[in-house]
This record gives structure tokens, sequence and C-alpha cells, in this order.
């Protein structure tokens, strides 16, 4: 549900897409904002951070911000987790606040909790932690429940009351139609006020300037200072070649290193087409180079023994329309690996923090897979906002592959 209704009616809102925009005049600013209410919702909160950014949230429902509103109850602590039972004792609202933004909040069931705080085990964090209620988090270990490291927590508190049936409701975090909201802001609107004054403004200037102008040169004007996108990290990494084109290319030149005369591989890695391989001897080093020379492929004998190498190019992705959640983007991973290849094979670790967007290391182990698996795992993945780092074969036997795929998520 997007939204909770408490019992004096008044509705606390989940937003279906929140983001900071920067826009170095107005004009772009409200264009922004009408093109993502189309997609989000009729409904916005706006906060000034800056004159060029503001922070917004889009909904296709009235009410206030449920995660910035228990945020700001709370003192807007830079790290924050709380989690309040409701009242039919099968769901808790659950707000997690990460280096000053709202990460995720909501309704949740009490046992899908502790899945979307397990993220957090892999990165260092300074949580403030109130809960209340018999809900799913506990400050030492207990059974059936989820708790942090000591070094993870600033400070756990259980509160004798819960917070919702009370939350004030703030002016601020109120979404309200996209037209009154920019009205207020000043976007978008003819601003006669302004207007007036600049033209006294230029009156003032004039004259004196024309006192002045033979005593003092004129002063050289600056060029504009130019406005960061805060998602160029993000949109650079993902601009890169597609993780699934690459593990296909990988599996056809795996195809033709198999009509190697006399020649197998024992292990292979690829990076972002590059791909190095060592082989095991069963005829003529003469034999493999000739071999090597029709195929495009280069041989090198090293202290290690014999290697083959092969450069492929690759085409880069278009840039990506929109960013998801990294919580979101893990399970719709996990979820399609699972289905072509059962079992517990995917490893999450390294979370990092960049600004507005995170990252996270992905490994996908190959226990004796076939190439047919291989390919159905590229299918499944080839839309998710990943990268590629590499990809190590450490055996080939019979027709069958093992090693790690490596990955880098991204996400909000």
């Amino acid at each position: 549900m997007p939204y909770i209704t408490r019992e004096d009616g008044e509705r606390f809102v989940i937003p279906s897409y929140r983001d900071v925009l920067t826009a170095t005049h107005k004009g772009q600013l409200k264009r922004d904002i009408l093109s993502l209410s189309h997609s989000y919702g009729a409904y916005v909160a706006m906060q000034a951070k800056s004159a060029t950014q503001y922070e917004v949230a889009f909904s296709p429902d009235p009410g206030y911000l449920l995660g910035e509103s228990i945020w700001h109850h709370f003192n807007r602590p830079p790290d924050l987790i709380y989690c309040e039972i409701l009242p039919n004792k099968t769901e808790a609202i659950l707000v997690i606040v990460k280096s000053g933004g709202v990460y995720l909040d909501g309704s949740f069931p009490l046992e899908s909790i502790p899945e979307e705080l397990i993220i957090f085990l892999t990165q260092q964090n300074n949580f403030e932690i109130y809960v209340y209620g018999d809900v799913p988090i506990s400050e030492t270990p207990e059974a059936n429940k989820f708790s942090f490291e000591a070094t993870s927590v600033k400070t756990f508190t259980r509160l004798e009351q819960p917070v919702f049936p009370t939350l004030p409701l703030f002016k601020a975090y109120q979404l309200q139609l996209v037209e009154p909201v920019l009205k207020a802001y000043g976007i978008g609107v003819f601003p006669l006020r302004p207007v007036l004054m600049l033209v006294a403004a230029v009156i003032a200037v004039y004259l004196i300037w024309s006192y002045l102008s033979s005593r003092k040169a004129a002063e050289p004007v600056q060029a504009p200072t130019q406005v960061v996108d805060v998602y160029q990290g993000y949109y650079a990494s993902l601009m890169s070649p597609s993780p699934n084109i690459q593990i296909l290319q990988l599996l056809d030149k795996l195809q033709l290193l198999s009509t190697m005369p006399g020649w197998s591989l024992a292990n292979v890695s690829y990076t972002t087409g590059n791909i190095r391989g060592l082989v095991v001897p069963g005829d003529t080093i003469a034999s493999l180079s000739e071999w090597a020379k029709q195929n495009d492929v280069k041989v090198s004998v090293d202290i290690d023994g014999v290697h083959i190498n092969m450069t492929e190019p690759l085409q880069d992705r278009r840039k990506p329309g929109k960013i998801y959640p990294i919580s979101q983007l893990v399970a719709a991973l996990i979820d399609s690996v699972v289905v072509v290849y059962p079992g517990n094979h995917v490893l999450l670790s390294d979370l990092t923090q960049k600004g507005v967007y995170s990252t996270i290391k992905i490994t996908i182990t190959l226990e004796a897979v076939t190439p047919l698996v291989l390919s159905l795992i590229a299918e499944q993945i080839k839309h998710l906002p990943l990268v590629l780092n590499n990809i190590t074969i450490t055996s080939v036997s019979n027709g069958q592959l093992s090693g790690t795929i490596i990955l880098e998520g991204l996400g909000s």
C-alpha cells in the first residue's frame, strides 16, 4: 500500500519516487518536475537544499511523507532505524535513514523486516535505533530477531509509547498538487515584483555607472559556475558495456577455444573484452600457434605455462532512465538467478555509499555449470543496473564450468 491511514484519518504516504534535482534555471526545473509528476504521481513535496538543488518526492496520493516525518520527529540524525508494531500485530512501520536521506519507509510484514536490514551488515554504520512493541529487532542476539554488531549502533532505545498515532503533521513534508507547490516556490510563474525591482535596480545601476564610467573601467564578468550532476558517477558506470553481452561474448570465445588442436583450457579470466586463458598441452606449440593465427588469437609462453589472449570490441549502453533502491536490485538479482540456477550461489559484500547512490559487490559462484546455464544467467540479469568487474573460470571439465562472476550493483 502506498500510504498508511492513521485512526484520526490523516494519511502518511510512501512516495513512489524520491530524488535531488539540480537546475541552473527554474524553467528547466519546472519541466523536470512536470515530467516526473507525469510518471510518478500528481502530488509532490519539495524542500530546497540550496539555490539550485531541491529534494523532491512524488506520489499519486495526497498526505504527509512517512519517512521524513518520523525522521524529523527524532531530530534528523544522519543514520536512523525506527520500527513500530501496528495494531494488527502482523506488520510494523519501518523507516531507515542512511547518510542524511530516507533510504526506506513503509509498512512491512514482520517476517520480512530482517531481510530489509541484512544488507547493512556489510557496511560500517552508526545507527540511532528506536523500536516500539514486539518487533523482530533486538539490541543483543535473540532467537528469531535481527541484531546489529555493537560497533554499528550509536544508541538503542525501546520506547514505552508508539510514535505514529501522535506524530505531528509537518507542513514541509505535505504532498500537494504540483502547480500550487511550484507557485509557492516561484517556479514557472511570472515574477512581477522581482521584475519591477530589477528594473529599478537597472536604472540605479545605469545612473551610477554613468557617473563612474569615466573614472573606473568595467569589471570583467565571470563565467557562471557549472552545476555538477550528483548522479554523474551512477550514469557513467551504467553506460559501460552490458554484463549479459560480456558473458555471451565469453561463451562464444570458449566455444572457439574448444576447437584448439590437441590443447585444452585449464582456466580462463575475462575483463571487459579481454580474455586470457592457461592451456594444457597435448600437441606442439607450433600447431597451436598455427591455429591461433587463423583465429585471431595470440599465444604467449610465460613462466607458469602457455597462455592464449584475445581482445574483443564492446559497445557501451545508453544512459539509464531511472535509479532503483539497492535492496530492490539485490532482491531482483537473487530471484532472477535462482530461477535458472537453483541454490545459494549469490554472495553480497562491500556496500559503499557514493553520495545519493550506493554500490554493492555481488559474487555469483559457478559450480560445474553448463554453458547453457551461464547463458540463461546472462539473459536473466540483462535489464538490471549492474556492472561486470570480471569473470574467472577456474576449471573447464567435460563441458562444465566452475568459477565466479563478480558484479557491481548500483542503486539508491
